[in-house]
């Protein structure tokens, strides 16, 4: 029979020592993650301007009623995420010598990666109407100086759904970049 044979024999030693040689040429890590850090903002804020996850999928779009809102209170009714733009302005990262952590301080910034359902409760109100000249209460609402009427009213609770917009993640291109990052890391 002919043919060929290669015996490669690996001892403990020698990974050990393979290994510990690449740990001394990462000493000072920091400036590595500092770079992992700026590669996942770029593509953190990226998302926002495409409205996509980091696997493709676009964004669930907005409502008609929230769209609605967003015109009412004169705010950018189109652009998912960014109506005053302080989520996507407030993404940051930290780098340490052993890892980097990316994200936001916005207190719903977890809402709209993960998706949330809010739970409002009932509530007692006060609506503030004005009589007419007719002496009928009038059917709209003014200001509580303005009001003639008021009358006390109960608010039902409702349910409010916030879809997942994954804005954090790494993306297949993420990861093929860090993997190139690490490796020019390694070979300087």
């Amino acid at each position: 029979m002919t043919g060929i044979k290669i015996t490669v024999e690996f001892s403990q030693d020698e990974a050990r020592a393979g290994l510990r040689a690449l740990i001394e040429r990462m000493e000072d890590r920091l400036p590595f993650y500092k770079s992992v850090g700026e590669r996942m903002l770029t593509s953190s804020r990226d998302r926002f301007e495409t409205e996509t996850a980091p696997d493709g999928s676009p964004w669930q779009k907005l409502s008609q009623r929230r769209i609605r809102q967003r015109e009412y209170l004169k705010l950018t009714p189109i652009h998912i995420l960014r109506a005053r733009g302080y989520l996507a302005g407030s993404l940051n990262y930290e780098a340490s010598a052993d890892q980097v952590e990316v994200g936001s301080a916005v207190a719903y910034a977890a809402a709209h990666q993960l998706g949330a359902q809010i739970e409002q409760p009932a509530r007692a109100a006060k609506i503030y109407r004005k009589r007419e000249p007719d002496g009928q209460i009038g059917r709209r609402f003014v200001r509580k100086s303005e009001a003639d009427v008021v009358t006390d009213v109960t608010i039902p609770g409702r349910k409010i759904s916030i879809p997942a917009r994954p804005f954090l993640g790494l993306t297949s291109d993420d990861e093929m970049g860090i993997r190139e990052d690490a490796e020019d890391w390694l070979i300087r």
